[in-house]
């Protein structure tokens, strides 16, 4: 039976994620995730948050999506034993050598491969089982029969982002921030005099957006300003297409938008949630009543 994943940035989202209905969210540890203005867990919150989510008979998941620079790197697997010892027991990484040692260093973690690990194709997810995923996710931009040929490489769990910003750059991958903000910043959580590139995304940044992508790029010839361009940015949902997913086999429906306050995400959240009941208890899908959701949402935090 597949399960709703959702996002949190703060204990007030995780409230109203779960309050809505999630079966599973995951949160970001402060230092340790592509954060910025997705918003971040501390310790204190984080351990809360497992307490929470426990009462309620849900999973609290932890994506640990950065990609750590060597130096980093141990300061990372000796906070997995802290981690551990809460109660989570899934992590998600946006680094396949990450993923790799995880597997041999905590076996008993269920690891998952996020959306960040680009893929796309059966072939993909059978690489990423091998090297120790349990889980993959997929974009939302794969249809159900996409998603049911991963489904069959076997072995693994297939997730699908169903809701989610969809960017020409690809989703996790972006690293223009950092060739516009070089301005180091110290790492919380991490190395004493560790900093890291406020942006940059790709190199253990913390992920902040400073909305590039969004900005007209002026297009100029020899005979001066010819015209005004933007890159194409969506926001895509597929709840339409929740019970094609479930037909699929997907096992985890996921949603993006740890961005998103709590009152915008209970209801995104519960969209789903309704959906994805109906899917499973074979019912056409219900009415669903406006999601309200600003348009700038398509770049908040990112």
């Amino acid at each position: 039976m597949a399960i709703l994943l959702a996002p949190a940035g703060s204990p007030e989202a995780l409230n109203a994620t779960l309050e809505a209905g999630a079966d599973a969210v995951y949160v970001g540890l402060k230092g340790w995730s592509r954060g910025g203005a997705r918003g971040e867990l501390d310790w204190d919150e984080l351990a809360g948050a497992v307490r929470l989510a426990a009462t309620r008979g849900a999973e609290i998941q932890v994506a640990l999506n950065t990609i750590p620079k060597p130096r980093e790197r141990a300061a990372l697997l000796a906070e997995i034993p802290r981690v551990a010892r809460m109660g989570v027991r899934t992590l998600i990484v946006n680094d396949i050598g990450i993923l790799d040692t995880l597997r041999r260093r905590f076996p008993e973690l269920a690891l998952t491969a996020s959306i960040g690990c680009g893929a796309q194709t059966a072939a993909d997810v059978a690489f990423l089982a091998e090297i120790g995923a349990a889980a993959v996710v997929l974009p939302g931009t794969l249809d159900s029969d996409e998603a049911a040929a991963c489904v069959a490489v076997g072995g693994v769990t297939i997730e699908i982002m169903l809701h989610m910003v969809e960017e020409f750059v690809l989703l996790g991958k972006c690293s223009m921030p950092s060739y516009v903000h070089l301005r180091p910043t110290a790492m919380p959580g991490g190395l004493p005099e560790a900093t890291r590139q406020t942006g940059s995304m790709k190199r253990g940044g913390v992920g902040a957006c400073f909305r590039i992508c969004q900005q007209p790029w002026v297009l100029e010839d020899g005979a001066g300003r010819r015209e005004t361009q933007m890159f194409p940015s969506r926001q895509l949902a597929r709840l339409p297409e929740v019970a094609g997913y479930v037909a699929a086999g997907v096992g985890v429906l996921k949603l993006q938008g740890r961005s998103l306050p709590p009152e915008r995400l209970g209801p995104l959240v519960g969209r789903y949630r309704r959906a994805l009941d109906a899917a499973q208890a074979g019912e056409p899908a219900p009415e669903q009543p406006s999601l309200g959701l600003p348009p700038s949402w398509t770049v908040v935090g990112r």
